[in-house]
């Protein structure tokens, strides 16, 4: 069916793993074998021991089918998980390689609680679909068939009549499959709403406390959790109309074997069997039953797969490392030629960069500068490769065509504009593991950090809080202008690295940048006057293109549209807040 064809991206992964699936069902339906017979032999057995007739061996049966019953049930929860965390682990790798295929220009495109509830939630919810619903399914009309065929055998073919029972069981879910999956849709979309709430409410916890809004938040997070509920209920109210159904079709079941039975007897039939019949009965469509609960948790379960495999086949950027760069050379460490550099978004964003040109000679310091949607960041996502562009790029000497982006990363470091923190030590923070101490102060000293890391209590081994709320912006900044000198790249990108910085932690910036580019060619994408004044030259960027190059002075004084981008800058910088994050 349609609306189960999402689950069929888990197909690959359970065959590469098919010894294990197939002794997963082969435990399985031995388990519901043996939990029939301890049924119809307990029965038996007690029938036998009122009338002392055979009763010993049927005691023995028991014993061994209750042995049987339960090695199955340990081998079940043992094997199914083994492969459904295998399953899983594989997947959520996938998943994650997607997510890096996908980043930077790719994530930021999605909603941050789309990708978390794929990543996770709805990752560990396909584990109950691979480690029951798939080898529980096939168990069950495995069991189904050998009961059928051992009635009709043993008892006549008026067994048939469970065929049609059994099938009606399957048939209920499946039924109901459609309503299934558009509820487990509307679960899903509501679950991601919830975490996308949640995850802005806890970035923007600062501003929200400003404005006063903690009440109109808080009242947004009912209102998700409320939609989460309602769509729970309604999974609720579905699985409970399924269960009365199977019930319903059981009970048909059970009355026709007690008036067969009845008859049976008045034709002659041995009465102390009757109740063994009639247990029979009632157990030969457990496997039916169990096969219709794994099935009714498809439609959830589907949904959620949809959502994973949209991750996995979202095209976002393309690939990093294309084949549009065609192969030239030039001759130093630290030059950047570029040359006819065409870049778009996708989703119909248009052209970002439509016939870019540059070239950087060795150590030289650039400011790229232009009016907001110009193509400044992009640029600098070009020759970070962390953006696939047309054209001809080389750096360092060394065609872009010929080396992974991986390889070109290593001798050109992008600084973003909000550096992230994470919840660690500096030390690790710095994110160069291979670094000794020495590097590390080294690297802090350059980037004028060193003094305000030797004063926090542990020094490098300071636990810094998430997103580093108690350090100022300018002092990220300075990590992330760290980070890079630990690299020693030839060819430093910065984007916007002042945006956000008062006049003092400007200054203290600028002065730490001096320090950094010494000896590398550095990029920096500014609106700031200051740090455009500090470049050797500015590159003028309108539509895409590098339409003019000289020193922010002399730019400044032959051109009427750099100088009014200039002071449209300088006017929205003077606007701007002062950093109010120190602690």
């Amino acid at each position: 069916m349609s609306v189960l064809r999402p689950l069929g991206l888990l197909v690959p992964y359970l065959r590469r793993r098919r010894g294990l699936f197939l002794g997963v069902v082969a435990v399985v339906t031995v388990g519901m074998l043996a939990t029939i017979a301890v049924s119809v032999l307990s029965v038996t057995a007690a029938s036998a021991l009122a009338t002392a007739a055979g009763a010993p061996p049927l005691v023995l049966a028991v014993i061994v089918a209750v042995v049987a019953a339960g090695l199955a049930a340990w081998g079940e929860q043992w094997f199914a998980h083994v492969l459904a965390y295998r399953v899983i682990d594989a997947l959520r790798v996938d998943v994650h390689r997607a997510i890096a295929r996908l980043a930077p220009v790719g994530l930021a495109r999605r909603r941050s609680g789309d990708t978390v509830a794929a990543a996770m939630g709805d990752v560990e919810s396909l584990e109950w679909f691979a480690a029951h619903t798939v080898a529980q399914v096939a168990a069950g009309v495995l069991a189904c068939l050998v009961i059928d065929v051992t009635a009709v055998a043993l008892l006549g073919p008026v067994w048939l009549l469970l065929v049609p029972a059994q099938v009606l069981l399957v048939a209920v879910p499946v039924l109901f499959a459609r309503r299934a999956a558009a509820q487990g849709q509307i679960l899903r979309a509501a679950l991601a709403r919830l975490s996308a709430r949640v995850l802005a409410a806890r970035s923007s916890a600062r501003d929200v406390v400003l404005l006063g809004r903690v009440g109109a938040e808080a009242e947004a997070v009912a209102d998700e959790t409320g939609a989460v509920q309602r769509a729970r209920r309604g999974l609720s109210l579905r699985a409970g109309l399924e269960q009365a159904l199977t019930d319903a079709m059981t009970v048909v079941v059970l009355l026709t074997t007690l008036l067969l039975t009845w008859a049976a007897i008045a034709g002659g039939m041995d009465a102390a069997i009757a109740p063994s019949l009639v247990v029979f009965a009632a157990a030969a469509l457990s496997p039916a039953a169990i096969a219709a609960g794994a099935l009714g948790r498809v439609g959830e379960t589907a949904e959620a797969a949809r959502r994973v495999d949209a991750v996995l086949r979202a095209p976002g950027v393309r690939p990093v490392d294309p084949e549009g760069f065609r192969a030239f050379s030039t001759p130093d460490p630290g030059a950047v030629v570029a040359r006819n550099l065409r870049a778009t978004y996708p989703e119909g964003e248009g052209t970002a960069l439509d016939g870019a040109d540059l070239s950087l000679v060795p150590g030289e310091h650039v400011a790229v500068v232009g009016e907001s949607g110009a193509g400044k960041t992009t640029l600098a996502l070009v020759l970070a490769r962390l953006l696939a562009a047309e054209g001809e790029l080389s750096v360092d000497g060394v065609d872009c065509a010929a080396e992974s982006g991986a390889e070109t990363r290593r001798r050109v470091v992008l600084v973003p504009q909000q550096p992230h923190v994470f919840r660690a030590t500096v030390r690790e923070n710095l994110l160069a593991p291979d670094a000794d101490d020495r590097a590390l102060w080294t690297a802090l000293e350059h980037a004028r950090l060193a003094d305000h890391v030797r004063a926090l209590p542990e020094g490098l081994d300071t636990l810094l809080a998430e997103r580093g709320a108690t350090w100022s912006g300018g002092e990220r900044q300075r990590l992330g202008l760290a980070r890079a000198l630990l690299r020693d790249p030839s060819v430093l990108v910065l984007d916007e690295p002042t945006a956000s910085l008062d006049t003092r932690t400007e200054a203290e910036f600028l002065a730490a940048l001096t320090a950094a580019r010494a000896g590398r060619t550095t990029v920096a994408i500014t609106h700031r006057p200051t740090l455009m004044r500090a470049m050797d030259r500015v590159l003028f960027v309108e539509r895409g293109r590098v339409v003019d190059t000289a020193p922010h002075d002399e730019l400044t004084a032959r051109s009427p549209r750099y100088r009014a981008v200039v002071e449209g800058a300088l006017t929205e910088a003077l606007s701007e807040t002062p950093d109010l994050e120190r602690r």
